[in-house]
């Protein structure tokens, strides 16, 4: 049609053939690539239309797709929308929902939300995979939006929308399991925490390391996640005490053995919010639940110093204590352990090491899933190692039967 001769008509996208004497109509479009993560722009022509209505009418046709779309031609938005109505009738928690919800939100990102299944096969999962990795997501972010994506594109399948489901023959991502954080020992934590103690960083005047110390302290003694360290605010901290009719009062240490009669005074930090660096947002806790934390002494005295220090500086309780962004807290504690040769840890080791110390000492999971924000299920599922020295247990008291 290349030879043909086409004036513009006053409707745009319809043209007069003064070749054929009638009308043709160009209809201008874009596809996504989900491969090349590109727009690709396209047309379609109608000829030969003998009137002006007939082109308007076949433009329209041409816009609104004309035929039918096939019921199971569903898009990844679609595949959601199908799995939150089987959430709902199945009475998951809020929670489940709520979070499956915010990470499809996520994935959106990488894939669009108009991607169809169809078009999803094992080379558009690993570009996927590439590139929500390459965004610096932590383990446990790069392991949820992984679940979650599987889970959808396993219900389109299990429902019949998709005649094929790849991830049946497709290597599953890669991602650090709970089991594969090293647990920090108490030696190795007193070296971390002397290195940030002799050594200083100096910025603008003022030494970092001192928050940085402070930061790894908090990590190690109450297993916060870095996005809630974040958060945190000099007025998250708050004292406490319970009182116990005529004791004296006495300063809790978590190695001290007379604390069951005393009168109990402490610290303690509030958990009620999170702050993602990537996106300068601060957000609900996982799970969404507040908590509180008790403070180890060594913790509320570098707490202590900094505030009095931010106070004297003219700043507010209301406040950020920490103005980094995780990346940096990260690679901080790398190259600390690189030069103290030690094995490399993450922000989340911390943790790890926080709840299976907590394991190890017998705390019921109830006082667990307290201070961690994690439920029962989930402390099971992943810490279920820690807990094969029960076994013992059992046996010894079938013993007694």
């Amino acid at each position: 049609m290349a030879d043909k001769v086409r004036t513009k008509t006053k409707y745009k996208s319809i043209y007069y053939n003064n070749t054929t004497k009638k009308y043709d109509v160009k209809y201008n479009y874009k596809e996504y690539d989900i491969k090349s993560g590109k727009n690709r722009y396209r047309a379609k022509w109608s000829y030969n239309l003998n009137t002006l209505t007939e082109a308007r009418a076949e433009l329209a046709r041409l816009q609104t797709a004309g035929v039918k779309v096939d019921d199971k031609d569903i898009t990844l938005k679609g595949a959601y929308d199908l799995w939150e109505i089987k959430a709902i009738g199945q009475n998951f928690s809020p929670i489940t929902i709520k979070n499956t919800s915010n990470f499809m939100t996520m994935i959106y990102q990488f894939l669009p939300a108009s991607t169809k299944l169809k078009d999803i096969d094992e080379d558009v999962y690993y570009k996927f995979c590439a590139d929500i990795r390459a965004n610096g997501f932590s383990e446990e972010t790069l392991f949820s939006l992984n679940t979650t994506f599987r889970k959808i594109i396993n219900h389109a399948f299990k429902k019949k929308l998709i005649t094929e489901n790849f991830l049946l023959y497709t290597d599953n991502m890669k991602t650090k399991r709970k089991e594969d954080y090293r647990i920090i020992t108490k030696e190795e934590y007193d070296l971390i925490d002397n290195y940030f103690k002799e050594n200083k960083c100096i910025h603008k005047g003022q030494n970092t390391y001192k928050k940085y110390r402070f930061m790894y302290n908090l990590l190690y003694y109450t297993g916060l996640r870095i996005g809630e360290a974040l958060a945190l605010r000099y007025c998250d901290f708050e004292e406490f005490s319970y009182y116990k009719k005529g004791a004296e009062p006495l300063r809790i240490a978590p190695s001290s053995t007379a604390t069951e009669q005393a009168h109990l005074q402490g610290m303690r930090v509030v958990i009620d919010k999170a702050y993602v660096s990537r996106e300068k947002l601060l957000k609900d806790t996982k799970n969404y639940k507040k908590r509180t934390i008790p403070l180890s002494p060594s913790t509320e005295r570098l707490y202590m110093r900094l505030k009095e220090e931010h106070k004297k500086n003219g700043g507010s309780l209301e406040d950020k204590i920490f103005l980094y962004d995780y990346s940096t807290y990260n690679s901080t504690i790398k190259k600390a352990c690189e030069k103290l040769e030690l094995e490399p840890c993450s922000c989340h080791s911390f943790r790890h090491t926080f709840i299976s110390n907590l394991i190890k000492k017998n705390i019921p999971l109830t006082v667990i899933e307290k201070v961690s924000g994690d439920n029962q299920n989930t402390i099971l599922k992943r810490y279920s190692h820690m807990f094969e020295s029960d076994e013992v247990m059992i046996l010894s008291a079938l013993q007694d039967l």
